[in-house]
Order: structure tokens, then C-alpha cells, then sequence
């Protein structure tokens, strides 16, 4: 998948244009037949969501790998979210694997292997990040801390929408374009690929006196539904040795994880 960057910055943006519509009209599929109940944080909601799904949540020491869906032998989908990651780019996963989640019902339960494997990821980052901030973050940052560096006014966004740091750029250079903000186009770019490390975002939280929480991974080791439905399905049949074996399993699985979080 296509790793954006300053220099491509642009053709991001001109991407975006052009699945706009379409992504409106996902939303609205959203709003509609997935928000069951009412939940005003959106990143509340699409835990919400995907938890009426078979969702996992564990830490894999990988900041590289965010998230992934898998299909169960019955045709169900299991979500998986590294929780290794901070708080911010765990959301941003969720909202990610839920345009997945809708356009894999929408599309059939078949598997559909498109060509145009960057454009699907680009839909889904889009729609994660119209979920979580809209056009609204334009606005705010013009509102938060005038006295402050870019980056520490980019950091008040993050406290506020709970977005990952290129997704709130990527979204301030779209509407920048918008409203022919050039300045604001040139502040982007020059801070686009810096590097922030976990550490160094903590420090300015705290500086800001923001929640340092949403910048640290939170390690949840949560394996829902699925553990859930294997024990019933292991009390309900004692005597078959697959069911036990996927006990004994899924009781490995967890004891693995919990020495990698005690590492």
C-alpha cells in the first residue's frame, strides 16, 4: 500500500476528492443500520460496533501492523486490533476494518480480490478519517493555542478528535486547499514527515496538560465473543476433543500475550 508522504501529499488529496461521495454515502449507511445505540464519541461507537462482531483485542509488539480481518471456516469475520498501538491509532483501526466490515456485506460474502488494492485501503482511511473528524478540525485549529509551535497546536487536535497525527494533517491540507489557505498548505508539508515518537508525544501531552492515555497503547488483551462462544460451545459438548482443543488454545494464546505484556 502506498505510504504517504509529503511528496504524494497532493495526489492523496486529489484521491480523496474523488471517492468523496461515495464515502457520504457509507456514512450514512452508518448512521443509519449500524449505530444500534447511541454512543456521542465516535470512538466508543466503532468499538461498539465491531464488537458486535467477533472482535480481538491484543497487543503484537509490531508498530508496524495495526489491525487485520480473518475469515472463520463458517464464514464469520474475526477483527483484530493491536492494542500495542496508541489509544489514537487503535480508533482510527476500528473505524479502518469497519468500512471493510460494511462493504464486505454490501459486496456479498464471497471474496471480491480487486486490482485496486491501495484504492480499497485509500477508501477505508477515508472513511476512518471522516468518522472521527470531518471537516470540524479545520475550524478548531484556528481556535486552539495561536501562541503555540504547529505541531503542539496539531497535538490539541489529536486530544479533540482522537485521530492518528497524518490523519489530522492529511484532513487540515484538504480543507487548507479549500479555502486557498496557502500558508497553512506550506505548514503542513514542512511537518508532514517528521518522526514523533511515543515518548516525545507523551512530553508534549503533558506539557499541554492533555490525556496523555490517548498516545499510549493500552495493551487490552480481550478476546470477546469468540472465547466466549468456544467455552459454551466446551460445556456444551465435554466429550469432543475439538472443542477442547480450542480451549486449551485460545488459554495458550492468552497466557503468550500476557508474558509479552509483562516483558
Amino acid at each position: 500500500m502506498m505510504r504517504i508522504t509529503s511528496e504524494n501529499l497532493d495526489q492523496t488529496v486529489k484521491l480523496n476528492k474523488e471517492i468523496k461521495e461515495e464515502i457520504e454515502r457509507l456514512i450514512t449507511v452508518v448512521e443509519t443500520r449500524y449505530k444500534k445505540i447511541r454512543i456521542l464519541s465516535p470512538e466508543k461507537q466503532a468499538l461498539q460496533i465491531l464488537k458486535e462482531h467477533y472482535l480481538i483485542q491484543v497487543p503484537i509488539p509490531d508498530e508496524n501492523w495495526g489491525g487485520a480481518i480473518r475469515e472463520l471456516p463458517n464464514g464469520k469475520k474475526v477483527f483484530v486490533i493491536n492494542t500495542a498501538q496508541p489509544r489514537v491509532y487503535q480508533y482510527f483501526i476500528c473505524w479502518h476494518e469497519i468500512y471493510h466490515l460494511i462493504k464486505g456485506i454490501e459486496e456479498s460474502s464471497s471474496h471480491i480480490i480487486s486490482t485496486e488494492f491501495d484504492l480499497s485501503e485509500r477508501k477505508a482511511d477515508y472513511f476512518a478519517s471522516q468518522m472521527l473528524l470531518g471537516h470540524d478540525v479545520y475550524e478548531y485549529f484556528y481556535q486552539v493555542g495561536h501562541h503555540l509551535p504547529f505541531v503542539e497546536r496539531i497535538m490539541h487536535c489529536i486530544d479533540t478528535f482522537k485521530a492518528p497525527y497524518k490523519a489530522i494533517l492529511i484532513q487540515l491540507y484538504e480543507s487548507a486547499g479549500e479555502y486557498k489557505n496557502e500558508e497553512l498548505s506550506q505548514q503542513i508539508k514542512k511537518n508532514f514527515d517528521i518522526r514523533i515518537s511515543q515518548q516525545e508525544s507523551e512530553k508534549m501531552f503533558r506539557k499541554l496538560a492533555l490525556d496523555v492515555s490517548l498516545v499510549q497503547p493500552s495493551n487490552i488483551i480481550d478476546l470477546g465473543a469468540l472465547e466466549t462462544k468456544i467455552k459454551e460451545k466446551r460445556a456444551e459438548h465435554e466429550e469432543v476433543e475439538m472443542y477442547k482443543e480450542h480451549e486449551e488454545f485460545l488459554n495458550q494464546f492468552r497466557r503468550t500475550l500476557e508474558g509479552l505484556n509483562h516483558v
